[in-house]
């Protein structure tokens, strides 16, 4: 009987000890994530100041309260992007190292007889940060109000009309040879070296058309030195409530809009990839970040990583068979 008791005891704080035991294994299985533990360096592959430098700025600050740590913007601009994807594509797979890419990402495959990487497998989709619609915009003077007044008017004016790009290959210059294609009217494409002599070109009437993202065009649309004719978006943007969608113009298939998202190395682990899309998403649904974004003509979007991954491979598809068509030469 007493040997009873004092095996009871022992036998109550071994197993209360094995209990306590499988406890430390099972959280020492499954560690807290201590990621990031250190400031994340995100490319981008443009010199500061335009549209993608502006919204990758506009949303850092959230996205480094939101993750603990400093947001590194390193601007390498050029070669369509290439220089700074290179470099995430060759960056440890640790979420530290990001790529604020940007429409080229889906276009410079086709405009470069080769690039350091490959579009898809070299990279893991986050998510898409925003967009900014692309427009049609027309020299006042030029007597058409809408897509189908323009199409007659270039079919009865045949090599009249010209169409202003602010560089080869861009989202304007495509969209551009898109709308070639699909009306078969008669424009000249003149190609400018950056935005700023294509929207001088216009205003002047040297070139009666041009396409443009709609942050660098909404003022000048407000102020009457351009006329709007559509949008190449899906939808109609707030900010130009009035101005159709090239759909409802008349012209669907026509879709080509600039826009920015966050990509990782390939082989960044599923739990990073969550965290940082989860994150980006919630700091897209603030007031604030929607309203600089809106300021700039960017709407904001917040894709899932997997609906990313589908619309980069839609835009390869889309935009190599429109750059092949118009006989656009990699470079």
């Amino acid at each position: 009987m007493n040997t009873m008791r004092m095996i009871r005891p022992i036998l109550i704080v071994f197993v209360a000890g094995c209990a306590a035991a499988a406890g430390a294994q099972s959280t020492a299985a499954v560690p807290k994530s201590s990621y990031p533990d250190r400031p994340i360096r995100v490319l981008v592959g443009v010199p500061p100041g335009g549209s993608t430098d502006m919204t990758a700025r506009i949303v850092a600050d959230k996205f480094a309260e939101a993750l603990g740590q400093q947001i590194v913007i390193d601007n390498r601009g050029g070669a369509g992007g290439t220089i700074a994807g290179e470099i995430v594509a060759r960056a440890s797979p640790d979420g530290h190292t990001l790529l604020f890419a940007y429409a080229a990402h889906t276009t410079t495959p086709f405009l470069y007889k080769s690039i350091p990487y490959d579009a898809i497998k070299s990279f893991t989709p986050i998510t898409q940060v925003a967009t900014q619609p692309v427009v049609l915009i027309a020299y006042p003077p030029l007597p058409v109000n809408s897509i189908s007044e323009l199409i007659a008017y270039a079919k009865a004016n045949p090599g009249k009309l010209n169409i202003g790009i602010s560089g080869g290959g861009s989202s304007g210059h495509i969209a551009a040879e898109h709308l070639k294609q699909l009306t078969g009217a008669e424009i000249t494409t003149i190609i400018y070296k950056g935005a700023g002599p294509a929207v001088v070109a216009l205003m002047s009437g040297e070139v009666q058309l041009a396409f443009a993202a709609t942050s660098g065009s909404i003022a000048f649309i407000k102020q009457g030195k351009m006329k709007a004719l559509a949008l190449t978006s899906k939808q109609r943007v707030p900010y130009l409530p009035g101005i159709p969608t090239m759909e409802e113009a008349g012209l669907g298939g026509l879709e080509a809009t600039s826009w920015q998202g966050v990509l990782g190395p390939a082989g960044l682990p599923r739990a990073i990839v969550d965290r940082l899309y989860t994150e980006m998403a919630k700091l897209l649904r603030l007031p604030e970040v929607r309203e600089r974004l809106a300021a700039t003509g960017s709407d904001p979007i917040g894709s899932t990583p997997d609906e990313f991954a589908a619309e980069i491979k839609r835009q390869l598809d889309v935009l190599g068979k429109v750059i092949k068509a118009a006989g656009i030469q990699p470079q």
